[in-house]
């Protein structure tokens, strides 16, 4: 029997996100992933000065704004040929790195646990730990988010459930920490003013770096007791999920954390398992089936179009982006470990897999950050000012990242006026619709998708697997 499910929109995501899945004997067997809106931030910068761009990308999302802010300086510094001074990047990876973090807490309890837990169980807890008793309360007053109706396989591990709870609640007040450490270096948050080309403007005395390191310490210290042992337990009792939400195999990940003696990640991508240097010139942006014409601009009545979504390419071929794109290029062999762990013998693509990649990046970002703290100089400037009455002619390029994958950001300008802005953003790489007859990564992550229910009528295992990609359809359909 044949039946469509058609989620629009999807809930606890960034933006306006649709699926619609084909289900046949209760298999996914077709699907299309679309962008609801378009809101043209590209062309919103055409005839501007270049230096805008450092404060209006920040504006394409109000989840990842500084990732874009940073993005876009990097490019403006490569069309001034403009070098930042050395704290000026030492408080560009102290911010890039804490807020990547802030991000994957935010995914895992926030957006992803709802999908896992029927927290309706708090009312079984016998303890004494009032925290619990008011979380009981809060949950059972709130919506069906927290109900776990319709989940057939929800975890039923009481106390197990309770952590993960109180891990919630705690998860909220640590990213309300780790913003008041990323605005003492950016002046606020969100959308970080001090963030320009050359640097930082900044100025960073000592009790600034003193309370950002208390929000790092805090941060890190939350990770290591919540939230990579909580992730590790939802992987162990969800274990199918290794296997499900597979999709193609290609990786793409961009270079990021240079600062210390090794870096973090380099850049590359991973092909049919070999590892190759990733150029900007072979990244394709296809309309194929976006509501867009060649030129970029809206066509509505296109034939074949069903997203507002580009659809990204890497010499023809979809990419994964992500944490797990990152750390498959980097062949990282503590993530190995982990996933060894769970008798898995490579990394691969699948919605656990996506899960654990995120919790293992926080705490290794989080490591870096504390080593590269005491490198900055409070007597050295934070910034190499732009000159900004020059008029520069050229284009500028950025390979970047944000919490969801490889961000790239590329400026063209004429006698000091943007002509031209293309931003590659991590959800327009996942959540691109097909292209000359290739599914986009997230339709083919969905396809043969087995669901419990044989009449195809709901399905919580495509809300899993969507959500293990941390869609941001508000920078997808820029």
């Amino acid at each position: 029997m044949s039946r469509t499910i058609s989620i629009d929109p999807v809930t606890r995501v960034e933006g306006h996100l649709a699926i619609e899945t084909r289900i046949d004997n209760g298999r996914v067997v077709d699907a299309r992933v679309a962008g609801r809106m378009y809101r043209g931030f590209e062309h919103l910068l055409i005839g501007r000065h270049p230096i805008d761009a450092a404060r209006i990308t920040q504006r394409i999302c109000g989840i990842c704004h500084e990732v874009h802010g940073i993005a876009a300086c990097i490019a403006l510094e490569d069309l001034y040929g403009l070098v930042p001074t050395p704290n000026g990047l030492i408080l560009r990876e102290l911010i890039l790195g804490l807020h990547l973090v802030t991000d994957h807490i935010f995914h895992f309890y926030q957006l992803t646990l709802p999908d896992y837990l029927d927290l309706a169980r708090l009312k079984q807890y016998r303890g004494q730990d009032e925290r619990v008793h008011k979380l009981d309360n809060l949950f059972r007053n709130s919506a069906g988010t927290f109900s776990g109706n319709g989940l057939t396989d929800a975890l039923t591990d009481t106390p197990l459930t309770v952590e993960m709870a109180l891990g919630y609640v705690e998860a909220i007040s640590v990213r309300k920490k780790a913003g008041s450490g990323l605005a003492s270096l950016g002046g606020k948050v969100p959308f970080c003013h001090a963030i320009l080309p050359g640097g930082l403007t900044t100025g960073v005395t000592s009790d600034r770096l003193m309370n950002y390191a208390h929000a790092l310490d805090q941060t890190a210290d939350f990770i290591q007791r919540f939230y990579l042992p909580q992730a590790q337990a939802l992987a162990t009792h969800f274990s199918p999920y290794f296997s499900m939400g597979q999709a193609h195999g290609n990786f793409y990940g961009n270079g990021a954390f240079t600062l210390l003696k090794q870096p973090l990640y380099t850049a590359g991508v991973v092909r049919k398992g070999q590892k190759e240097v990733a150029l900007f010139e072979r990244i394709e942006e296809r309309v194929d089936s976006t509501y867009l014409d060649q030129s970029g601009h809206p066509q509505v009545d296109k034939a074949g179009a069903y997203s507002w979504v580009k659809a990204m390419a890497y010499d023809g071929a979809p990419m994964e982006v992500g944490p797990l794109a990152r750390l498959a290029v980097n062949y990282d062999a503590g993530f190995m470990q982990l996933l060894q762990s769970f008798k898995q013998q490579k990394v691969q693509s699948s919605v656990m897999s996506r899960i654990l990649a995120r919790a293992y990046e926080a705490q290794k970002i989080c490591q870096y950050l504390l080593e590269l703290l005491p490198s900055y100089q409070l007597d050295k400037p934070t910034i190499n000012a732009p000159d900004m009455q020059a008029k520069p002619t050229g284009t500028g390029r950025s390979m970047s990242m944000a919490a969801r994958g490889a961000l790239n950001h590329q400026i063209t300008a004429k006698d000091g006026k943007v002509t031209g802005y293309q931003l590659q953003v991590p959800s327009a790489w996942n959540f691109g619709p097909s292209i000359t007859g290739q599914r986009g990564t997230v339709e083919t992550a969905l396809i043969g998708t087995q669901t419990p229910d044989a009449q195809g009528s709901s399905s919580v295992e495509i809300g899993r697997i969507v959500r293990s990609f941390d869609p941001c359809l508000a920078c997808a359909i820029h």
